[in-house]
């Protein structure tokens, strides 16, 4: 294949992964295979295991709100087949990271679903899905976890009850 032929195949895909990257994250929530309670707490995937589509433990259903997703990381990984024709460039290099880097992306974004759904409070117990990835350890919340902010109960450390208490009282009392 031409160098010319490469170039403009190389600026398509940073069009397309460009556009897909600020939409990806907007996903409600996920369908697995495999119940998340039962399965145990996700574990990080290696770039290997992410180069194949929606196989493994954390292997989507067909069902339609997971299409979004699936169609994304399905392209993804056709991309990174296509990508391996072309000869090697620094071009070609870089786009591979860049595909490799949104796959490991979007399946952060998959282990906080399944880490929601793992946990004892569900999805919408205890945290706060803001598309930006957080360490999965601050994230969950549990009953001997420090402090967090979105917890449905009041925090156990009394210092930080009286500062809610007087932050509260504050607000709400006129000026």
């Amino acid at each position: 294949m031409s160098v010319t032929t490469s170039m403009d195949i190389l600026s398509l895909l940073d069009l397309e992964l460009s556009a897909h990257y600020t939409w990806m994250h907007n996903i409600d929530s996920l369908d697995f295979v495999n119940y998340p309670v039962k399965s145990g707490p996700y574990q990080n995937q290696d770039p290997c295991q992410i180069r194949q589509p929606n196989v493994g433990l954390y292997a989507l259903t067909l069902a339609h709100k997971n299409q979004v997703y699936l169609e994304y990381e399905n392209r993804l990984c056709n991309i990174l087949d296509m990508l391996e024709s072309l000869d090697a460039t620094n071009g070609k290099e870089s786009m591979e990271d860049r595909i490799l880097q949104e796959l490991i992306r979007i399946n952060r974004l998959k282990g906080l679903e399944w880490s929601g759904q793992h946990s004892k409070r569900g999805v919408s117990g205890a945290m706060v899905n803001t598309g930006v990835f957080t360490p999965l350890l601050s994230v969950a919340v549990t009953d001997n976890a420090p402090e967090s902010y979105f917890v449905t109960r009041h925090p156990h450390n009394p210092t930080l009850h009286a500062i809610y208490m007087t932050t509260l009282v504050m607000y709400v009392l006129p000026r």
